[in-house]
């Protein structure tokens, strides 16, 4: 949970969005993400002079008003607060390596790995004490698995990706052509500690958690080689009974619900000092006084718009650090194609024209709503590449800032003219007419949506919500995610981004991600020159990146709306607690002083 994530591959999960684990954390350069002791007002972390005690029964809220979907293995997860949830167990969002401040890989955690540039390849060397919460040695083959699981088509997980094909023999596998996958060998056998992974190239963000190049979790082989791969999702071993190798293990699951979590006397680690760690879903209009009643220590995926609310209640402080976060608007322009692991942009829409999506743009007050709704804890979104990537983000860029009489002025270039009967514009006889997929899950989300429909209508679009209300995370989350639907064509997205801040797995040709569909020559050639050879070369990477902002504020593909800073309320009883991007015994060392939450 210290580290931000980008969901599974580097490719964010669709928090709210969401969208790492897998990968886990990600990665930057040089200068990015520094953490200081404080980010805006907040302290990264609550240093309790206290004292632990032995045990403990550590509470977190999980907010959300959805049942969280339950998925412990990586490939098969989609939902951010799932592997938030999950974090404590070492799966979530923490993964096998860990980091320093920068999200560079150093050999501090459950693995190592080392490149060799010539030859192409990652060694990963597993920890000699790693062990699985029954006991069983983590193998090589539980690394190897992963992939298996990732891409044979038959366990049905969608994490893909054009930077998985970059190794060897993956792509034949993933297509069925082979049974085995060439590019990933044991030097000690598959129940040794160590992996070779095989790549076509070299990438620039291969030394940095989350690159999306070669994974960041296991999969226990011995648990689940003779699930049938299609009962996989729904098993025990992967709901409500698998296997950890983290300080803490699954004791309890209520799906939907609540999760118990005990020590793991296997842990190769330090001993953990709770006795126990329970975390339940609790809604976002009841966390307030959930907090106000003393009920939890700290909670997890927290909304900006509760936090002059949750920031009152006494025996609390208050912790932040910078999201590696960005929220949008996306245009529905084709769809996924699953046979073949590709978005196809070929959907007949207004929206193909780039003047009407740079329109609607512009037409957004999305200033004046974070001013309103993010308590400080947030700013307008200039491109798709936040501040905390400092050295490659293009601070020359102003994305969609409100500008109706621009809006105006494109939508009569691309020949939407306004009926003044109506209110609305037309075109050979059609009205200018949309359909929003607007998310639920925050108090503001109403109020939010139905803003962006009065602003659309003031320069003629006329919009309306998709089945005449708000969708909530998990009927949205299926929808976008089979990427086939032709019935919706503006939607709410956020990305829990990668430390990597490449994002090949976001808007490539095959990124399942890809939420819009879109794609072009020149999307794709960005996105390369961006992880190229080439781009082993500091400047040249910056200047790649420049251009892909350009590039990707040019089309408008999605318009990007806001940066974000997280933030986490902890009980004044709580010791240990940070969130640092270099924290990765954070759960081994978090205790409490005393069995009762702090009131005062």
């Amino acid at each position: 949970m210290s580290k931000a994530v980008k969901w599974l591959l580097g490719l964010v999960v669709v928090v709210l969005a969401a969208v790492a684990a897998f990968f886990a954390f990600g990665h930057g350069n040089d200068k990015q993400a520094v953490n200081h002791d404080k980010v805006g007002k907040l302290p990264v972390a609550y240093n309790n002079p206290g004292k632990a005690i032995k045990g403990g029964d550590l509470k977190i809220a999980a907010v959300s008003d959805t049942p969280f979907q339950g998925s412990y293995l990586a490939p098969l997860s989609d939902d951010a607060l799932t592997s938030d949830m999950f974090n404590p167990t070492g799966q979530g969002s923490s993964g096998i390596f860990a980091t320093d401040k920068q999200f560079k890989i150093n050999d501090k955690g459950a693995a190592t790995v080392k490149f060799d540039d010539d030859a192409k390849t990652a060694t990963i060397t597993l920890n000699k004490k790693l062990t699985w919460s029954d006991g069983k040695p983590v193998t090589a083959k539980d690394y190897e698995f992963t992939y298996e699981v990732l891409a044979n088509k038959a366990y049905g997980s969608d994490r893909w990706t054009e930077s998985l094909a970059n190794i060897e023999g993956l792509s034949d596998f993933h297509d069925g052509k082979t049974k085995t996958i060439s590019g990933i060998t044991y030097p000690d056998g598959e129940d040794g500690k160590k992996v070779v992974v095989h790549f076509k190239a070299m990438k620039p963000g291969m030394p940095y958690s989350g690159n999306g190049y070669y994974l960041e979790t296991v999969t226990p082989y011995h648990q689940i080689k003779d699930i049938a791969p299609k009962k996989l999702a729904s098993s025990e071993a992967n709901t409500t009974k698998p296997l950890v190798w983290g300080p803490y293990q699954v004791a309890k699951v209520v799906p939907g619900e609540s999760i118990r979590l005990t020590p793991n006397k296997y842990y190769y680690g330090e001993k953990p000092k709770l006795n126990s760690i329970t975390e339940q879903v609790v809604s976002p209009t009841k966390i307030a006084a959930a907090f106000n009643a003393h009920k939890y220590d700290l909670s997890i995926e927290n909304i900006a718009s509760l936090y002059p609310q949750i920031k009152k209640a006494s025996g609390y402080k208050m912790t932040g650090q910078n999201q590696l976060y960005v929220s949008m608007e996306v245009f529905n322009l084709g769809h996924y194609d699953a046979d073949k692991s590709e978005n196809v942009q070929d959907r007949d829409t207004p929206l193909q024209d780039k003047r009407v999506r740079q329109a609607l743009g512009y037409a957004l007050n999305t200033q004046q709503v974070i001013d309103k709704y993010s308590n400080g804890l947030g700013t307008r979104a200039t491109s798709l590449i936040p501040p905390v990537f400092s050295s490659v983000q293009d601070k020359d860029a102003k994305g969609f800032p409100l500008n109706q009489k621009k809006a105006n002025a494109l939508l009569d270039e691309a020949g939407w003219k306004l009926n003044k009967k109506t209110g609305y514009r037309e075109k050979d006889g059609k009205e200018l007419d949309l359909v929003y997929m607007a998310r639920s899950g925050a108090p503001t989300s109403e109020a939010v949506s139905q803003n962006n429909i009065q602003q659309w209508k003031k320069v003629g679009v006329k919009v309306s919500l998709y089945g005449g209300r708000l969708t909530d995370f998990n009927s949205w989350s299926k929808i976008v995610q089979d990427g086939t639907s032709q019935k919706w064509d503006i939607t709410d997205a956020a990305w829990g981004l990668s430390s990597e801040p490449s994002q090949m797995d976001l808007f490539s040709k095959a990124a399942p991600y890809n939420l819009g569909h879109a794609t072009s020559p020149e999307l794709t050639k960005l996105l390369n020159d961006i992880d190229s050879q080439s781009a082993l070369k500091t400047s040249y990477r910056k200047e790649a990146f420049k251009k892909y902002q350009e590039y990707m504020n040019d089309q408008a593909y999605v318009v990007p709306q806001k940066f974000a800073i997280d933030y986490t309320p902890v009980n004044d009883r709580v010791v240990g607690w940070t969130k640092a991007n270099d924290a990765y015994d954070l759960w081994e060392k978090i205790g409490v002083t005393s069995n009762d939450l702090a009131t005062k």
